[in-house]
């Protein structure tokens, strides 16, 4: 099977013939069919994760097949189609996984980052950590949700969104076009915060009710003339002076989640986070719930990611182009 690996920080991808594994007690053989792009994936081979483990497979968007089950494997059966997550494993007995929270657990795998991931033909995970995938998905379809609809879902729900929430959404890449899908589902009302004005057709077309250009206007201004500021603000790009000048626009009591991590400090005045009860927080992926809950609403929904699709070859153009902001959406690897 071919494998894509990355030796260490700052390094190109190496193609690898592989062995195709073998499933251990409770572990599942997963033929990957799609694997999502994600920034993360950048930051991996930028050396930007200090425990990040190399050599290593990337890929933590992962939509395939059951080839092969393990001992012990119970409710999965080979053929059955699976999707998943960054969360490849964790304790199972500390207080966040057994109060379905396993993404903050001290012991936590990383699918791609400490654990090879789906950047590869075949691949093995536990079996209690994919989910089903629904038949109604396409498997690139599937994929970005693994990642990014998993982020911005679990965001949402730590937040405290409600429907009829007013929600800014910095950045209109992988995951702010997801961003805004899933606000607008759940009922609530959405502006997208942009450096690129050319992004606005876009915006508005996927249910966004304003456009605020971060060039040329005043985000916190721009943000409180809209009935009085957003509930919450998704920070998707990862860029701090954004969030930073768009913090103000927060009505009382909201909130901004922190989803894209910019390589500087996040400033905000006291005075507006204490003033108006306003939160910073950030929000890393999600749990095994978060996941099954966002494939079955995202298919009860219909919402499909806009997706880029390219060969596995291309793992290296794919995260490339990202970087450069030339990738509509998201990228998907899609093996043979």
């Amino acid at each position: 099977m071919k494998a894509a690996v990355l030796n260490g920080p700052n390094s190109g991808f190496r193609f690898e013939e592989r062995d195709r594994p073998t499933p251990a007690r409770g572990d599942v053989l997963i033929r990957v069919r799609a694997c999502g792009v994600c920034h993360g994936d950048l930051m991996l081979q930028l050396g930007q994760f200090p425990f990040a483990k190399y050599p290593i497979v990337p890929g933590h968007e992962i939509a395939g097949v059951i080839e092969d089950v393990g001992e012990a494997v119970t409710g999965f059966e080979p053929g059955a189609r699976v999707g998943l997550s960054a969360l490849f494993s964790s304790c199972g007995s500390c207080n966040q996984c057994c109060n379905d929270d396993e993404f903050l657990c001290s012991q936590m795998q990383f699918t791609g980052i400490t654990m090879d991931g789906g950047y590869q033909e075949f691949m093995v995970a536990p079996a209690s950590y994919v989910a089903p995938l629904p038949d109604k998905f396409d498997f690139a379809d599937a994929a970005p949700l693994m990642c990014a609809g998993l982020t911005v879902f679990s965001a949402l729900r730590h937040a405290g969104f409600a429907p009829g929430f007013r929600v800014a959404v910095i950045g209109l890449g992988g995951l702010g076009h997801l961003a805004v899908l899933l606000v607008r589902a759940m009922n609530g009302r959405v502006a997208v915060l942009s450096t690129s004005a050319d992004k606005r057709d876009q915006a508005l077309s996927l249910g966004a009710e304003r456009f605020i250009n971060l060039k040329t206007e005043s985000p916190g201004e721009a943000l409180r003339s809209w009935e009085g500021g957003a509930d919450i603000i998704v920070a998707t790009s990862p860029v701090a002076d954004s969030m930073v000048a768009a913090f103000p626009g927060l009505a009382p009591n909201g909130t901004m989640v922190v989803l894209g991590a910019p390589p500087q400090n996040i400033a905000v005045s006291p005075f507006d986070l204490i003033m108006g009860r306003r939160r910073l927080m950030g929000s890393p992926a999600g749990s095994r719930k978060d996941l099954r809950d966002v494939l079955d609403f995202a298919a009860t929904h219909n919402i499909r990611p806009t997706v880029t699709c390219m060969p596995l070859e291309d793992a290296g153009k794919a995260l490339k182009e990202m970087h450069e902001g030339r990738i509509s959406g998201r990228a998907v690897l899609v093996m043979q």
